[in-house]
């Protein structure tokens, strides 16, 4: 398989001279550490792109990028902190922070690409060894910096980033320095290899991140640095067990998929194996401790605990990385519209009456498809619209239907459109208000009735975090008082808790 990667056309007519003395570059990077993110982040962009359409030896181009490399990740970093916590359809300032750091990391693997390129040409001995594995690690960070800004936007990875990113890989193999040990930084003590940045990427697809919060999105792309020692990446042999095995065809623009969902031939020479096994059994060990630790102490732990991950995100990773999810209902195409209401307040005013609930409170939609636990939607009216994976949602197919309880369990972001999954949760739900004994405050909550046929029992949902297990709370129902012993959390995403609960006093007033 021929090295044929994207790069960034030359332009030999520019009259602009990349900077590639380092005393410059160094004084660079100083000067724009003064001004705002975005100023900052625009001037790197530009002297990037300079450097990468302009003929450069290239160890000279190495050392220029590698100067860069700091405040590189400075800025995208900051400018992350913009668009990486904002619902969709983001507003203008965190796309614009968004498309910037995309481009910079483009230009960033841009760079490193016309350099390997350059390399290949020459005889290889051992220095450019060392440049070659520093070059193709590069090129793969950025690649997945690329992508994380993808996963941050509910946009999915192009094909021509998976294409590079396979065949960067596969030439590492092809040179046996998939393992050679490459400092972060220079004098670091830290080190990668190709083989370790190459298992982050592939993680952080197989995370299914459009079905992430975007502050989960953000600690598993941290988490999967430390997960990555635990995969398995080698050629093609006898498979014992499927489970956690996923095919890599490195001559394609494709993702990795779950093996036994692989319709092709596997081609012995191009494809290889991604194992997860171990990474699974990791995070179960990493999750059993959080447990066990919560129980002891029967007491939630402390926000700083959970800054890296967190029980639910923990879950979420074991289900993706252990068994290949398998879908329990199939889907049916349907084109129709809808009207979604999203959140747990304008669910309470729905529920507690159609007739109060305001129209601005409602979004259009047109159903894609839909399957007995819930829908596929879409909709191009994104003004005014703000949706969150997680997010409580009540959609309602037609005039003559009842408004019935779902989530938002996926987003994909499209140049003109959303798109979104919508679990649903109960077929309909009572408005009231709850108070836990220790609080003061009283907020808005749903009653979901209990379905006998999924032996599902009667629940209660909740703000995030607002109630725990275990615990008193008084409920009012219009004029009814009652008050409830909350009993084990049920499901829990970003914005709400559902839990099951059993009833101490009933009525009250």
């Amino acid at each position: 398989m021929t090295l044929s990667i994207n790069l960034a056309p030359l332009d030999l007519a520019s009259v602009a001279t990349a900077e590639i003395r380092p005393p410059k570059i160094i004084e660079f990077t100083k000067s724009i550490s003064h001004m705002d993110t975005f100023h900052a982040a625009t001037r790197l962009l530009e002297e990037l792109k300079t450097l990468n359409r302009q003929k450069t030896e290239a160890s000279l181009r190495i050392q220029a990028l590698e100067l860069y490399r700091k405040v590189t990740h400075e800025l995208t970093h900051d400018l992350e902190e913009v668009y990486g916590n904002t619902p969709v359809p983001m507003p203008l300032e965190a796309k614009n922070h968004a498309a910037l750091a995309e481009a910079i990391w483009l230009e960033t693997g841009y760079g490193y690409k016309r350099a390997l390129v350059d390399l290949k040409q020459k005889l290889i001995n051992f220095q450019e060894n060392k440049q070659h594995s520093l070059v193709m690690l590069r090129i793969i960070e950025a690649l997945k910096n690329e992508a994380l800004v993808n996963y941050l936007t509910y946009q999915l990875p192009s094909d021509s980033l998976w294409s590079d990113l396979h065949k960067v890989y596969f030439h590492a193999l092809q040179l046996s320095l998939e393992d050679v040990e490459v400092p972060d930084y220079v004098n670091s003590l830290h080190s990668k290899t190709i083989n370790q940045v190459y298992s982050q990427m592939l993680l952080m697809n197989l995370a299914n991140p459009q079905r992430l919060s975007k502050a989960s999105i953000r600690k598993m792309s941290h988490y999967v640095g430390s997960l990555a020692k635990f995969a398995q990446l080698h050629g093609m042999g006898l498979i014992e067990n499927p489970m956690g095995v996923f095919l890599i065809e490195l001559d394609s623009k494709k993702p990795p998929v779950p093996y036994l969902k692989n319709r092709n031939t596997p081609n012995v020479e191009t494809d290889i194996l991604f194992v997860t096994v171990e990474v699974a059994r990791h995070i179960h060990q990493q999750l059993k401790y959080i447990q066990d630790a919560k129980a002891q102490s029967n007491e939630p732990l402390p926000t700083a605990a959970l800054e890296v991950v967190d029980e639910e995100l923990l879950k979420h990773l074991i289900k993706y990385f252990g068994v290949s999810a398998s879908r329990a209902f199939s889907r049916h195409e349907k084109n129709q519209s809808a009207e979604l209401a999203i959140g747990l307040e304008a669910a309470s005013i729905l529920f507690r009456s159609t007739k109060r609930a305001k129209e601005e409170t409602r979004s259009y939609w047109e159903i894609m498809n839909i399957s007995p636990d819930g829908y596929a939607i879409k909709t191009a009216d994104l003004d005014n619209l703000k949706i969150l994976v997680g997010e409580l949602v009540s959609i309602k197919e037609n005039e003559h239907s009842a408004w019935v309880v779902g989530y938002i369990v996926w987003l994909v972001t499209k140049s003109q459109q959303i798109e979104a999954g919508v679990k649903l949760l109960a077929p309909n739900a009572k408005s009231v208000t709850i108070k836990p004994e220790s609080q003061n405050e009283t907020l808005n909550a749903l009653l979901l009735p209990p379905i006998p046929a999924l032996q599902q029992p009667v629940s209660l949902i909740a703000e995030y975090g607002y109630i725990q297990a275990h615990t008193i709370v008084e409920m009012k129902e219009a004029n009814k008082k009652s008050k409830l012993k909350i009993n084990q959390l049920v499901e829990r995403t970003a914005c709400f808790d559902r839990f099951e609960y059993s009833l101490i006093q009933d009525d009250l007033s």
